[in-house]
């Protein structure tokens, strides 16, 4: 740690001095020496004392700001990989009961698509989801029937061991591997999704194949890396092997690698390849339920570089928050007090020491005193300057660290809405639907079956309160939610952009409501989401699609996920968060006294960031001192990057200074 061994060598440097000084005065001045340079060297041993408690501390908190972001940042990329993989587990269950996948492997089905249409259906797929390069489609003898990457040679007959493991009816609703498989022999692992597919939605239905997506692992990998690495440092995924299934270098940390974890919440220190590393490994917490493939996130910081001076900007010596710094005791500021009170205490000593010189005609003395009391001014303005730097720096860390989390919470929200653009369109490709609503005159007798389709698809996507049909005037056909069922067959309100959800004949568009309040989410507000409903075999509106976003709860979760935690996982006392339009209306919030619908009054700087931009700024908010993040949103992937849809919102996290 350079910064704190400057301090020490500085304080050892003024202690050697004081004795030598100390020394000449014993030897020139025998008379008045004695007694008073005895009471200073009390004073130097309180210096001492204080010195040995100012460096342990100040490593101390190197060591726990070390500690805290490596381990946010392993964290971060665990999670942020679990989030993603949750939503694969929903996608696999729906496409897995698509009528046109079912009726191209039934031999009972009277018109069943053609090899190309199914191609063409698994296209239309992957246009709107991404995360995805190839999908598979096997039949119950495990014959390869259709799959969507050309680029991946699979054999007619696969022989993977999960095809076995969902042939039974007991099997799990589906299954992830990461591992190598014949289903992608190009691939040194294939990280896979799969589900049975079935006639019917019953459980004792006959056995038609099997459903295989394949996640874009080293693709999602690498843009969660990019946005947690720094300089020198190594980012990795760790299987229940504690083997590198990712990284951010795959040339000093290569995929296959074994390393030795940091036990659960410690920082750790190894040695790898003869350089000595900083560790920390993370588990994940999980997102509703789901937890994966007990995999976990690793960082590794190198040592030479992990306690190096930050470069800090300067502070303002007039500033309120010079000494209202982050520090999680008051052990540093009892310790300048003390060397205050002690320097006090020499200065005393020292004008005694000249009273008593001058009364016995030692002049000689003198310069020996004003010697030691120069060294004792110097003593204490090393400790001052040690505490006010580490201040400064840890100040910088708290606004690095605030707008970071703020750029977490952001990138959360993006992902998250990415996949609910995603759903909508595509369950709008849900080919009874386009059936039903074709025939217009058949649309209250088929309502049973449009809810049942809906209520399974909610079942499987639970960040949805409603999701709903309607027909070319606007009004409810079906609900998936019984308890909305009361809106069928009214008209949707006049703030919901029908007729723009409606005029949608491309399948990649769709449209999303204000974030206001609205009768579809109990008067609260939230997104909605909406799309037209095509013809078969035709790009015809007959009809729409709309999805209600379980705003409250979802943003709120997003936030508190991004607050800064201790190791226990506990947010920071005083912490909160916001979602904010560029005008700083709130539309997400953690503080109990500033709801959804409020407006925020923020610099206007704060507010107007480019989008992918964020900032730190130290301020005072309802009369307390906070380190603000804030970061503007960028958009994942296409979502809100392709001119698809444009949608502002700025995140914003309190952290208390």
């Amino acid at each position: 740690m350079p910064f704190v061994l400057r301090c020490e060598q500085e304080l050892q440097h003024l202690g050697s001095w004081w004795q030598h000084v100390a020394l000449v005065g014993k030897i020139n001045s025998l008379q008045v020496a004695k007694t008073l340079l005895d009471e200073m060297e009390m004073t130097q041993q309180r210096f001492q004392e204080l010195r040995q408690q100012l460096v342990e501390n100040l490593a101390q908190e190197k060591i726990r700001k070390l500690n805290l972001d490596l381990g946010s940042r392993a964290q971060v990329a665990i999670d942020i990989l679990v989030r993603n993989l949750f939503e694969r587990t929903a996608d696999v269950g729906f496409l897995a009961t698509d009528g046109d996948i079912r009726a191209f492997l039934d031999p009972a089905a009277p018109h069943p698509p053609s090899a190309e249409q199914i191609h063409e259906r698994l296209r239309a797929y992957t246009a709107k989801y991404s995360v995805y390069d190839e999908i598979i489609i096997i039949d119950a003898h495990a014959q390869l029937r259709a799959h969507l990457n050309e680029h991946n040679p699979l054999p007619p007959i696969l022989h993977d061991p999960l095809l076995a493991q969902l042939a039974s009816a007991q099997a799990p609703p589906y299954l992830e591997i990461f591992r190598p498989s014949d289903l992608q022999p190009l691939q040194r692992h294939a990280h896979l999704f799969a589900a049975r597919i079935t006639a019917t939605d019953d459980t004792h239905s006959p056995l038609l194949g099997i459903l295989c997506l394949c996640f874009r692992f080293e693709d999602e990998m690498q843009g969660i890396f990019a946005h947690l690495a720094q300089q020198d440092t190594l980012i990795a995924i760790l299987d229940e092997k504690n083997a590198v299934i990712a990284s951010n270098n795959e040339t000093l940390l290569p995929c296959g690698e074994r390393l030795r974890p940091a036990l659960p919440g410690q920082l750790g220190l190894v040695s790898y390849k003869g350089k000595e590393y900083m560790v920390r490994t993370a588990t994940t917490s999980g997102y509703q339920g789901y937890v994966g493939l007990a995999w976990r996130g690793h960082v590794m910081q190198p040592l030479h570089s992990a306690f190096a001076d930050e470069a800090s900007s300067p502070l303002d010596q007039d500033s309120p928050l010079l000494i209202q710094q982050v520090l999680h005791d008051d052990t540093l500021t009892h310790i300048s007090q003390a060397a205050a009170r002690v320097t006090d205490d020499l200065t005393l000593a020292v004008l005694n020491g000249q009273i008593i010189s001058a009364k016995q005609d030692a002049q000689e003395f003198m310069p020996v005193l004003n010697e030691i009391r120069g060294i004792g001014h110097k003593t204490r303005e090393v400790f001052d300057r040690s505490i006010h730097s580490l201040h400064r720096t840890l100040r910088d860390t708290l606004l690095a660290d605030a707008s970071f989390q703020a750029s977490l919470a952001v990138d959360i929200m993006d992902r998250n809405l990415y996949e609910r653009a995603n759903d909508v369109r595509w369950w709008a490709l849900t080919r009874r639907f386009r059936e039903i609503f074709a025939q217009p005159e058949s649309l209250h007798a088929q309502r049973q079956e449009l809810e049942g389709i809906l209520s399974y698809i909610n079942q499987l996507y639970t960040v949805y309160t409603n999701l709903f049909l309607f027909d070319l005037d606007g009004h409810v056909v079906a609900v998936s939610n019984p308890a909305q069922t009361p809106l069928v067959g009214t008209r949707l309100p006049a703030e919901m952009p029908i007729a723009k959800a409606l005029h949608n004949q491309d399948p990649q568009q769709y449209v999303v409501s204000a974030f206001m309040p609205t009768v579809l989410y109990e008067h609260q507000p939230t997104y909605v989401y909406m799309t037209a409903i095509h013809a078969p075999d035709s790009v015809e509106t007959v009809g729409g699609i709309g999805i209600v976003f379980d705003a409250t709860p979802q943003f709120q979760a997003m936030l508190n996920d991004a607050l800064p935690h201790d190791a226990q996982g506990i947010v920071t006392t005083g912490a909160f968060g916001f979602f904010v339009e560029p005008g700083g209306q709130i539309i997400a919030s953690t503080h109990e006294h500033l709801p959804v619908g409020e407006r925020l009054a923020l610099e206007p700087h704060l507010l107007r960031l480019k989008n992918g931009e964020r900032r730190g700024s130290m301020i005072t908010f309802q009369e307390q001192s906070y380190a603000l993040g804030a970061a503007m949103s960028r958009g994942y992937r296409e979502y809100k990057t392709t001119n698809d849809y444009k949608n502002d919102i700025i995140a914003l996290i309190f952290i208390p200074a």
